[in-house]
Formats: structure tokens, C-alpha cells, sequence
């Protein structure tokens, strides 16, 4: 019995028992706390970021990256980060498909902001062309590429990033993304009432060019 009491005795200035540390504190420790919490005041350690670091996406052949296209409605952002034109061809797992004209894919990067679910149906976004003519999601390429099928949920606080297939003339040269999202707000009384954030603008055009 002698033994464990002379270990734990050897042992227990080392214990973070309230009053134990600073009494067996020595000097030297004392002195370096204060230039240790100032060192790690200077490494940012304590400061959150405000902004989250996301590591590097590969990018898919020939796609172009895109930057400072976003929208806002109401709660939810959308930013057109890369498109490529003159697709000739989609292939998946189980088919491949020719466009009518040439296929072009947005791909659309959506953050939730709010404290509420926000909706978005693929299937009503819109790609512009340079002549005003709106053309909807080609189904044949959503389906053989695997992409969002139905009315997609966003979760409050969550990212999500997919693409979009069009089929659209040849020649035809693309000017924006009409993107069609949900207003709605995460206000009680707002939700009480079936209103929107104000001021929403429902659906915004992001520029492909």
C-alpha cells in the first residue's frame, strides 16, 4: 500500500486540480506563460476565421472557372463557379447521348444562410443566350449524367454544389444563368404570414460571361 501512495504523491502536481498547478508552479513557468499566451495571440490561435478555407476542387475537362458570380435570393446564394460550351456529347454509366445543337453545364454552388430549409427545383433554372432566348435543362443529359433529379432541400447552414445540363443551338453563345430559388424567410412572422425576405428579387440572372 506504501508504493501507490508514494506514485500518486509523485504524480499529482502534475494532476489540473484547481489550486494545484499554480502552487507548484516554478518561476521559469510563470514567467514563459505570459510570453506563450502572446505567441499564440499572434498565431491567430483564439480568433476564429470568419470565412471558411475549402480545399481546391478539381477541374473537369475544359470547364471554365468562373468568380464573383453570385446572387442572392432571399436567404440563399447561388454563384455560377465554372461552365463549359460546345459539349458534344454526354456519357454516364448506362448511355450517352447527342444534343440537339451542343451541351452546356453550369455547374451552380448554393449556401443556405438562413435558419430554415430553403427548395430549388433544377428543372425551372433557366440558361440565357446572348439572343434573350431562355432554354430549360435538357433531361436526357440531367438523366444520363446522374444530376439532381426532383425539388432539391438545402439545410440551414448547408453548402451544395451541382451541375446543370443544356441543350441549346450550335451556335448559340451563352450570356447568363436565370436562376428561379426560394424567397422564402426564416422569420417566425414572416413564416406566420407565408412571406418572403424583403426585398427579394425571385429569379436574378448570374452572367456567364
Amino acid at each position: 500500500m506504501i508504493a501507490p501512495v508514494a506514485y500518486r504523491r509523485a504524480v499529482r502536481p502534475f494532476a489540473i486540480t484547481h489550486g494545484v498547478r499554480t502552487r507548484h508552479r516554478s518561476g521559469a513557468l510563470r514567467a514563459l506563460t505570459p510570453l506563450l499566451a502572446l505567441t499564440l495571440a499572434a498565431a491567430g490561435c483564439g480568433h476564429p476565421a470568419h470565412d471558411y478555407t475549402i480545399p481546391p476542387q478539381a477541374l473537369p475537362e475544359h470547364e471554365t472557372p468562373l468568380q464573383g458570380r453570385t446572387a442572392a435570393i432571399g436567404e440563399v446564394t447561388y454563384t455560377a463557379i465554372g461552365v463549359r460550351t460546345k459539349i458534344p456529347e454526354v456519357i454516364g454509366s448506362h448511355a450517352s447521348w447527342i444534343p440537339h445543337g451542343q451541351y452546356v453545364r453550369v455547374r451552380l454552388l448554393m449556401v443556405n444562410h438562413g435558419r430554415e430549409r430553403h427548395d430549388l427545383d433544377p428543372s425551372r433554372q433557366r440558361l440565357i443566350t446572348a439572343d434573350g432566348t431562355a432554354y430549360a435543362p435538357s433531361i436526357d443529359a440531367m438523366q444520363i449524367s446522374r444530376a439532381p433529379a426532383g425539388v432539391q432541400t438545402i439545410a440551414s447552414q448547408e453548402m451544395r454544389a451541382f451541375d446543370l445540363w443544356f441543350d441549346v443551338p450550335a451556335n448559340a453563345k451563352v450570356k447568363a444563368l436565370r436562376v428561379l430559388g426560394d424567397p422564402s424567410s426564416s422569420r417566425l412572422g414572416d413564416q406566420l404570414k407565408g412571406g418572403a425576405v424583403k426585398n427579394a428579387k425571385n429569379p436574378v440572372d448570374i452572367s456567364l460571361t
